[in-house]
Order: structure tokens, then sequence, then C-alpha cells
């Protein structure tokens, strides 16, 4: 809590419009021997290729299909479908400057979360409705008994690429392929969006003035701080890894060696 907040008494409980996280899920996924599709023009020079290498591989976009789960009530199926996009460096013969071609893959995961229940229908002056979903039931109920899908959400660290592997093709008149082993970290959220009573000390009004940067390039420049670190790489350090340098070492052996005549001159 910042300073501001802590001087400040409490002032009322104010109602927000907020989304409530009802449930979520780590995702720690090794996924193996995706297969990269690449451009018409890309593909001509992968054919060619005698060694490729991953530069960098990127998720473009995340895509949702959520289902109830039948005789589950609250409880969604989420499928997940992650796009993403690799720079692959091709190389016609080892060792020469390589060609940078651009593939695509996708990985579907499934889970199931808690999304809890809403039975009526979401309207925003700056937005479209929710819509509604029937629920799993049959007759006049599934008239009656509408309810509405929560919101999905996923957060994914960078993805890495853990192995790149060239499959040269066997038949003629077939494409060489690329296959890619990609590691990803990613957290999967199912919300909705609450009325939510929390606790409001003030409005939050800035206490401090913008201020105007009239500085020429060089004046700016000329305040930025000498970064020595970077000419001068530090060292492997075994601080604050449960380690203890030589120099500690020493001086416990030495500690240890005191209290021992200590002891010893007690007796």
């Amino acid at each position: 809590m910042s300073e501001i907040n802590q001087n400040r008494a409490f002032k009322e409980a104010a109602c927000i419009d907020a989304m409530r996280v009802f449930d979520s899920c780590s995702a720690q996924d090794c996924l193996e021997d995706l297969e990269l599709t690449f451009s018409t023009e890309d593909q001509e020079t992968i054919n060619n290729a005698q060694y490729v290498k991953v530069k960098c591989i990127e998720t473009q976009n995340a895509s949702f299909v959520i289902d109830p789960v039948p005789f589950n009530r609250g409880f969604y199926t989420v499928d997940v479908t992650l796009n993403f996009r690799a720079d692959v460096e091709v190389y016609e013969t080892v060792g020469d400057t390589p060609d940078v071609v651009y593939g695509t893959t996708s990985f579907t995961k499934r889970v199931i979360l808690y999304g809890s229940d809403g039975s009526t229908q979401r309207f925003m002056s700056n937005s479209t409705a929710v819509a509604a979903l029937p629920a799993p039931t049959s007759g006049c109920a599934a008239c009656c008994d509408n309810g509405t899908l929560p919101v999905a959400g996923i957060s994914i660290a960078s993805p890495m690429c853990l192995n790149a592997e060239l499959v040269t093709a066997t038949e003629p008149e077939t494409d060489n392929t690329v296959n890619v082993t990609v590691g990803i970290f990613a957290i999967i959220q199912l919300m909705r969006p609450v009325p939510i009573m929390i606790p409001a000390y003030d409005y939050c009004v800035p206490e401090s003035e913008c201020a105007s940067n009239t500085d020429t390039p060089c004046e700016l420049f000329s305040k930025i701080q000498f970064p020595t670190a970077e000419f001068f790489p530090q060292g492997l350090s075994t601080d604050g890894c449960g380690c203890q340098s030589s120099q500690n070492n020493q001086s416990n052996s030495q500690n240890n060696q005191n209290n021992s005549n200590q002891t010893g001159n007690s007796r």
C-alpha cells in the first residue's frame, strides 16, 4: 500500500463492477514435435535446407471454446488454442549465411474449471450483450433456464523453443518439414463480471505536477549515469544461493576452533 493510502482513513464502502476470478490453474507444458507451416516461397527454402535453427518463437494470439460440463453445474471445459510464430534460420550449406523464414503452428489445451452460474444477460452501453448459452437440459426447462458463459483468459510467459528438427522428405514431390518442441508456462482463468464491495479511502488525486522536459538531446544525455557495469561483467557469485564464500567458510572454521579451545580450557 502506498504512503498516501496509509495516511488516509477509511472513507466509505464502494460498490464497483469488476471481473472476479472464480477458478484458475497453472500449466507447465512441453509441446513436442509441433509441425511448422510455411508460405509457398518459404517452403521452397525449407526444401533446399540442410540444417535449420529456430531463432525465436512467440505467441501470436489465443482463442477459446467454453462448454458446460454435463451434470456438473458451474463447471466448464475450456479449450485454449495457442498460435505460435517462429523465426527459422535456414542453412543450405552448414556455415553459410542463413536465410530467415517464418513458420506458424498451433496447440490446443483443454482444462476443466469452475465458472459459477449466471442466468442473466448483460448489456453495456459501450459493448455488445453477453450471449446466452442454453443449459444442457431438454423440454420446457431448456427454454426457461438459460445461462451465460463465463469469460476465459490466459496469461502466458514467452515460449521457449527447446528443439528444432528438419525432417527430410523421403518421397518424391513432397516437402521437407520442420518440427519444434516448445515449452510454455501459462495461467488459465475463468471470470465473471460482478458487483463487489470494496473499502474506499478517497479519489486518486495526483499530488505531483507533470514536468515538461525542455533539455536538448545532449543535455538529456549528459544526465544519464555512465553504465560502468556494462563494461565490467560480474563473475559468478554464490551469495544468496544458500552457499557461503570461501572467506565466510574460513571465518566460520576459525570461530569453531576458538569455541573448541574455550570449551577445553573451561574443563
